[in-house]
This record gives C-alpha cells, sequence and structure tokens, in this order.
C-alpha cells in the first residue's frame, strides 16, 4: 500500500494530544513516557508461510518482536491473537502453533500472558510490550542523516523461498535454510546497537528493502544509495525465481514504490524482483554515522551478527533511493 492511500484509510484516526506519547501510527510501535521509563507496544499477523504447525508458530513471534527490537527495545509480555479452523483442521495442529510461539517467546525472555481465539482460516499474530532500557534511547525512523551508513542484518529473499515451499518448488535444504532465518530473532542485533548511537532504524517486512528504505527516507526528508553490489540474497533465490518462485507480494510492492527508485547502473529482472521481495521475519535496516560504524561492527561482532554495508545517506534528491554498484 502506498503511504498515500495509507493515509486515506486512516485519515478518520482521532491524533491523541497525549504529551506521553512519543511514537504512534507511522512508526513500528506505540510508545509512551511512562513514570518508570518509555513503554513500547506492537501487534502483528501473518497467515502460514511453512506447512510445520510448530514451525509457523515460532516464525509468527519471531515476526511480532522485531518491531519492539528495532526501536531499541526490549519485549516482555505477550497476547496471542489465533484465527483457526475448528471444523477442518485437527486441535494438534493448533496446539502445535501455540508450543511455536510459547518457545520463541520463552527464547526471547516474554511471558504470553493470555490472547484470543477466532473460528476462520489460519493465522498468527502476536501483541507485545516491551519498554527501552535505561540509558537506551527510542530509535524513530526520522532520525537518518546525511552521510549514515545503512546496514542490513539478514539477507534478503525470504519471499522467494516460501512462495516456492507453496509451490512446491524448494528442497529440503532450501526449506530448512529459510527456516532458521525467520525463525532467528532480531535480538541480538538489537542489543548490539544499543550499546552506540544510531540514527534510525526499521524492520524490513511485507513492503520489502525498497519499501522500508522509502518509508525511512520520506520521514527523514533524506535520499538513500543502495548498492546493488553489496546485497545479500539467500543462495538460490535467482533458481527459484526462474522456476517461477516469484511471490504476487514482489508485483504489489514494485506497483508501490517503484517511482521512488532510479536505478544508476542496470539490474536484470531478478535483481531488481529482490529488491522488492517481502519478508517474513526479515533483518533490521540500520542508520548509523561513519564515527559510530566501527563501534557497531564490533558489537555485531562481539554478538555474532552478521551485518551487510548496503548503502549510504545522502541530501533529499529527487529519487528517494539511487542504485548502484560500488566502486572498486
Amino acid at each position: 500500500m502506498r503511504s498515500s492511500d495509507l493515509t486515506q484509510v486512516l485519515r478518520n484516526i482521532p491524533s491523541s494530544k497525549d504529551k506521553n506519547i512519543i511514537a504512534r501510527i507511522g512508526e513500528d510501535v506505540f510508545a509512551f513516557e511512562h513514570t518508570n521509563g518509555t513503554i513500547v507496544q506492537s501487534v502483528d499477523i501473518i497467515t502460514p508461510v511453512v506447512d510445520d504447525p510448530y514451525q509457523f508458530g515460532a516464525i509468527a513471534v519471531a515476526n511480532a518482536l522485531s518491531d519492539i527490537y528495532a526501536k531499541g527495545g526490549i519485549p516482555k509480555y505477550g497476547l496471542n491473537i489465533i484465527e483457526f479452523p475448528i471444523s477442518s483442521l485437527p486441535l494438534s495442529y493448533l496446539e502445535e502453533m501455540i508450543k511455536g510461539g510459547r518457545d520463541k517467546a520463552l527464547e526471547a525472555g516474554v511471558s504470553i500472558v493470555g490472547g484470543h481465539t477466532i473460528d476462520d482460516s489460519p493465522k498468527y499474530g502476536f501483541a507485545v510490550t516491551g519498554f527501552i532500557p535505561e540509558g537506551a534511547n527510542f530509535i524513530s525512523k526520522s532520525g537518518a542523516m546525511p552521510g549514515d551508513l545503512v546496514f542490513l542484518t539478514k539477507p534478503l529473499g525470504i519471499g522467494i523461498y516460501t512462495t516456492a515451499i507453496d509451490q512446491k518448488l524448494a528442497s529440503v535444504e532450501q526449506m530448512e535454510e529459510v527456516v532458521s532465518l525467520m525463525m532467528k530473532l532480531n535480538h541480538d542485533a538489537s542489543k548490539a546497537f544499543r550499546k552506540v548511537q544510531i540514527n534510525a532504524c526499521t524492520d524490513v517486512t511485507g513492503f520489502g528493502l525498497v519499501g522500508h528504505l522509502t518509508d525511512v527516507a520520506e520521514k527523514s526528508n533524506i535520499s538513500i544509495e543502495l548498492y546493488n553490489d553489496q546485497i545479500a540474497f539467500l543462495p538460490e533465490v535467482f533458481q527459484l525465481i526462474e522456476n517461477g518462485a516469484v511471490p504476487e507480494g514482489i508485483l504489489k510492492n514494485h506497483y508501490s514504490f517503484h517511482k521512488n527508485v532510479k536505478h544508476l547502473t542496470s539490474l536484470s529482472r531478478e535483481e531488481e524482483y529482490l529488491l522488492y521481495d517481502p519478508q517474513t521475519s526479515g533483518g533490521l535496516l540500520i542508520f548509523v554515522s561513519p564515527a559510530e560504524s566501527e563501534n557497531l561492527l564490533q558489537e555485531f561482532e562481539k554478538n555474532n551478527v552478521t551485518a551487510f554495508h548496503i548503502g549510504k545517506v545522502v541530501e533529499a534528491r529527487d529519487a528517494r533511493i539511487e542504485t548502484k554498484n560500488t566502486i572498486k
């Protein structure tokens, strides 16, 4: 959905005048100042991206927690929001979904304290409450500055791999690889960047890399040079695209965001597809000054976080995103 469309849809939601609110619609989370610090809340819901119900539950919770991690927060409590067709699927499937979500929440140190279930086609959502730890800052999407370096903490291609799973095109090895990636929490990356001064952060999910970069660029009033040859992809994405594993979300994202992009070096159709690939439980996009980038990389190394330097922030230009190859 384009930002102009979103603004139109949400125009009837009144803007609160509560001075304690520091983040609202347009951010990844709702955040407010409380007596004992900053509280952050978010909610997300997804349809099954894998066949295994336990894995689906774990992925749904990992995906929902990413918004909190992107703000520099620590998730603490969660509520399950589950849709399940009780007349057409066995309750054992539902039990496994809940087990997967429970185990991923426990890994993150989150207590599941309740929830709600609806009789409908399978979906798993998670409403999360967390806090910004003492000494840390709330990280918005509007603070990116010219000169900032842009890092991404997971490779792209998740949407293509999950589409391949749905179309029975993925090998066992490919399924295992993408499931492992989606189940990986963004906890360590968030823990690392809280030790340094970063300017902006968001997670990469359904709008794809270009969609989320555009969001930061618009809110920060900057443009971004995106380095085509530095973006990491899952290893067999191009083969899967060739075999027909192209998610509908790629075409929707391209329609919504391609006018924000100028290609300074040519891309193949497949390479361009990857920029719009919708991610489930994708990585974090982190914007940091050159002076702090070395400290960030050191913290990544301490926390065993793989990060890819994929771009640089520049003054606002006609195009919000300019793609190019780096000069060797």
